[in-house]
């Protein structure tokens, strides 16, 4: 179980303080979502309701709630309240701009998501998300057949045609996309290459978190790579620079696997990482094979574009490989 100080950690790292309420067919109800919501959270203004429901977050029985949808009980009523205010919102995500853009042609192109910005939509909010942005810039409807976490940084794929679209939700789940992220840990490890293979599940102690687990019959198969690539010292401590490429896709994969042989990530408020203001991990480098083109594509993050932390760290290309398409 989680320890109040680690819960206390992981609850202030998410950009809304989550509520919710079980409501009894006993209770003195309001006829509205909107009305008991004000009823139970008197320090929002009321007048605010209306933007709030249109910005997402308020779920009953499990579902998005509507402005003026009408109270059933028994029922779950949900809110996650944003910790800044409507007005600072705008300013409180990272943008999208064209220098983001790395790669385009006319069924695929690889942008770079700053930390921060969610990919997709989240359940605490609806409105500010990289696949939003990416689709206002282009014009046109994208498909992200893969995610990253708010807090990672780094290159994301994006289709815009149907037949892409089809091959690379394929291409993910047959592995034929390599990804590789760089993350920096505190102190050294012992190894210059290590394969984790530690399966993952739910951790029953928070609804966000994942944990390892020994078993073939617990939780689900994960592996990833892992490769030192080099040690610093940065605010007196010794810290490396690991690279890390999932052969699997769960979720908090790199995180948990990192953690697990001793070097959580920096900045990682979930799996006991050192305090810094943001995590320290990156979607660095990706290669995939374009059958359209008939070109095996490698792209890594512009230098402009690498995180302050990743700036003047001597990164090599990844060594090429044969495509297994």
């Amino acid at each position: 179980m989680l320890s109040e100080e680690q819960r206390d950690r992981v609850d202030r790292s998410f950009f809304s303080t989550y509520r919710r309420w079980e409501l009894g067919q006993d209770e003195p109800l309001e006829r509205s979502v909107e009305l008991e919501l004000a009823k139970r959270l008197p320090h929002i203004d009321p007048a605010t309701w209306p933007s709030r429901f249109e910005l997402g977050g308020v779920y009953l029985a499990g579902s998005p709630a509507m402005l003026g949808a009408a109270i059933i009980a028994p029922c779950r009523l949900e809110y996650y309240e944003p910790k800044v205010s409507l007005l600072e919102l705008p300013n409180f995500y990272p943008s999208f701009n064209d220098k983001q853009v790395v790669y385009r042609d006319e069924d695929v192109a690889v942008v770079f998501k700053p930390s921060g910005l969610p990919t997709t939509p989240a359940r605490d909010q609806n409105r500010y998300h990289l696949l939003g942005q990416v689709q206002k810039y282009f014009g046109t409807a994208v498909h992200t057949p893969s995610r990253l976490d708010t807090g990672v940084s780094g290159l994301v794929l994006c289709s815009f045609s149907s037949r892409m679209n089809r091959y690379l939700q394929k291409a993910y789940e047959r592995r034929w996309v390599e990804k590789y992220y760089v993350a920096e840990v505190v102190g050294c490890p012992d190894w210059e290459e290590r394969l984790c293979t530690q399966r993952i599940e739910r951790d029953p102690s928070h609804p966000v978190l994942r944990r390892c687990v020994k078993g073939v019959l617990r939780g689900e198969s994960a592996r990833t790579e892992l490769r030192r690539l080099m040690s610093f010292v940065r605010d007196d401590q010794e810290r490396t620079l690991i690279q890390a490429q999932p052969l699997t896709g769960r979720t908090h994969q790199i995180r948990l696997h990192c953690a697990y042989e001793g070097f959580p990530i920096v900045g990682d408020p979930y799996y006991g990482g050192a305090d810094e203001q943001q995590l320290l991990l990156t979607s660095w480098a990706l290669r995939f094979f374009n059958p359209f083109i008939q070109q095996t594509l490698y792209f890594q993050i512009p230098g402009e574009l690498l995180p302050n932390w990743l700036r003047g760290m001597p990164l090599a290309e990844i060594p090429s490989r044969e495509s297994v398409v």
